[in-house]
């Protein structure tokens, strides 16, 4: 009896694939993952995705989460930094200005730019067994 390699730990926790089966009904599945619809009895498997495909999909979403991950970190450095100083409350404005403008501006933008990378990933159609 063979048994398959076990999955990188990176895909075992990547974003959940939404299966849709012909008779309507939908679940949320990670990668390796087999299904029984319930109302059918089709069975899915997720491993008839494409592993590089799936593994750039992960891969965009890692780098796109990169940048707001850096920005609390720096916020978060500044605080500390300023209460370090004595100029707690100065700190907390200066943060407060910076986050505005992330919220208002920059993410936004990080927004479009993320959904766009997400675009240009292939979607998959893949047959029940």
């Amino acid at each position: 009896m063979a048994t398959e390699p076990p999955l990188p730990r990176s895909v075992r926790r990547g974003p959940r694939i939404t299966l849709t089966c012909n008779c309507g009904r939908t679940n949320y599945l990670q990668y390796g993952e087999r299904w029984t619809c319930e109302d059918c009895g089709r069975t899915w498997n997720t491993l008839r995705i494409p592993l590089e495909e799936y593994l750039e999909l992960r891969r965009t979403q890692l780098r796109y989460r990169r940048v707001p991950i850096a920005v609390s970190t720096i916020s978060l450095a500044c605080i500390v930094a300023f209460l370090a100083l004595g100029k707690g409350l100065a700190g907390l404005i200066i943060v407060a200005f910076a986050l505005t403008a992330w919220s208002m501006f920059a993410r936004p933008l990080h927004r479009r730019r993320y959904r766009a990378a997400l675009a240009r990933i292939p979607s998959w159609d893949i047959e029940p067994e």
